[in-house]
Formats: structure tokens, sequence, C-alpha cells
């Protein structure tokens, strides 16, 4: 079966399953581009020292992972879905009893894990205080709010920055109009808030880049874990 085949089927049996698998495709990829700086900068010292051993090895491997990250880009654009399930949609799905669901709101989480299912109750970042949140919307929300403040103008480039923005709609634009559920930031700038909870954190993963900031040091706290109820 064709890979666009299966997508297809994917898309029209399961939805909600494209979605997941959309935005672990695109934690994936930020992953992959994130080994291939670390292993283009190894290459630029290589080559600095005229190791050119070393730098035609690291070059090849480059050359061998670019095709697999343009592969799961290609991917990523197929799943694209033209609805995506509002986090409140998915929160009447899974609430038959609150309380059993309850977990230790003090552990520390990172970015790089699956939040599917599970829901926030704080965050913190650059080892600031610890921010008090109930959704994943207000999550990226209060994020944004704390970067226009850092940089405003470096904020209202990413409206023409293409890997910020999704392949069929804008996540960052000065006006409201074609957004489905538009939040605006400080009056300056209009953010989508409809996607999945895996969504958000792969958007702010992406701010975080663009800031220059460390992805580790941006922890989040968990109110509740339904993912009991979904296997």
């Amino acid at each position: 079966m064709e890979v666009k085949e299966l997508i297809s089927l994917i898309k029209e049996e399961v939805p909600n399953k494209a979605i997941d698998l959309m935005d672990s495709l695109e934690l994936l990829k930020e992953t992959i581009a994130d080994t291939l700086t670390e292993i283009l900068k190894k290459s630029n010292t290589a080559f600095q020292q005229r190791n050119l051993t070393r730098w035609n090895e690291l070059n090849r491997l480059i050359d061998r992972i670019v095709p697999i990250e343009g592969k799961i880009a290609q991917t990523i654009e197929e799943l694209d879905l033209d609805v995506t399930m509002k986090e409140s949609e998915i929160e009447k799905r899974v609430l038959p009893n609150y309380s059993d669901y309850l977990v230790d709101s003090n552990v520390e989480h990172t970015l790089y894990e699956d939040y599917t299912h599970r829901r926030p109750c704080a965050f913190k970042m650059n080892g600031n205080s610890r921010i008090e949140v109930s959704t994943w919307k207000e999550m990226l929300i209060k994020t944004c709010e704390i970067l226009i403040e850092k940089d405003e103008e470096k904020f209202l480039s990413f409206e023409h920055l293409e890997k910020m923005n999704g392949k069929k709609r804008k996540y960052f634009s000065v006006h409201a109009d074609g957004m489905r559920e538009p939040v605006s930031i400080k009056g300056k700038m209009y953010i989508e808030t409809l996607m999945s909870s895996n969504g958000f954190r792969n958007l702010v993963i992406k701010l975080l880049k663009e800031y220059n900031l460390k992805i580790s040091d941006y922890k989040i706290y968990l109110r509740a874990d339904y993912s009991g109820l979904n296997q």
C-alpha cells in the first residue's frame, strides 16, 4: 500500500489519531533538525582543524539524514487536517471522575513527553517562578506574553516565517481573519489556539528555539492524566 493511500485511510477512519501522528512527527522533525545542527557544528570544527577524514564522515552522515527529514516533512503535510479537535471536546470525552485521575502537581515534566489526555496546572521557564494555568491553551498564551515582552520585534516576525506556521493555516498573524480560534497577544499579534495538547507543546518548542532558549529549562506540571481511560 502506498504511503499516501495509507495516510488517506487513517485520516478517514481515525482522524483524531491522524492529528496525534502529525504532532508526533512534528516533534521528531524538530529533534532531527537539532541533530543536524549539532552534526554540522562538529563538521565545521573538523574543517577548521583540517581533519578532512572526520569532515567527510560527518558530511556523509548529514547527507543520509537530510532525506529522512524531508520525508517526515512531506508526511506531516499529507497528514495535515482541515479540522482539529478542540481541547474542550477531548476534555468532555474523557471526564468520568476527575479526582480518580489527579497526579502529583509538583513533578516536573519536559516538552519531549506525550501529553495526549493529560492536563496541565502550571509551567516554568528559564528558572523563573512557576506560572499557574488550567489548559494547554492558557500555557501557550502566557508563554507568548512572556516572549513578546522579551523581544517584540522577533515575535511579530513570526507571521512571515514559514516554519512558524502551518501549511494550511497561520499560527501567527496581525489579522484574525482566517484563523479558527485566534487569541490576541498584548494587542500586537493573534495566535491560533485550536490544536491538540501535543500541538501546543510543539509550538512552544518552536518558540523557544527562535528565542534561543533551552528547551530543557521549560518545565510543565500536570494536574491530571486520563491516559488510562484510552488504553
